[in-house]
């Protein structure tokens, strides 16, 4: 059953289930059941690296963005520019 769950979060790429079945992962009765596990665990920590790094670039992508607008506003004038 734990089994059938890691496979279903890391094909919906559910984070957050990954992480739950990792808190809670159970003894193993059969070698192939622990080779399993190992490859499924194996492929949630690529996809998890994955994600993270897209993560990273759209973050980058909007920082620039940002950074780009800023730097085409007029900046507002002071309000200790003081004219006699």
């Amino acid at each position: 059953m734990w089994l059938t769950k890691l496979k279903t979060a890391l094909i919906l790429e559910d984070f957050e289930t990954l992480s739950s079945l990792l808190d809670e992962m159970p003894q193993f009765d059969t070698l192939q059941q622990i080779e399993e596990a190992s490859y499924l665990l194996a492929q949630s920590k690529t996809s998890l690296e994955k994600n993270r790094a897209e993560t990273a670039h759209i973050l980058q992508q909007l920082k620039n963005s940002l950074n780009f607008l800023k730097s085409t506003q007029t900046e507002p004038p002071s309000s200790l520019n003081l004219k006699f």
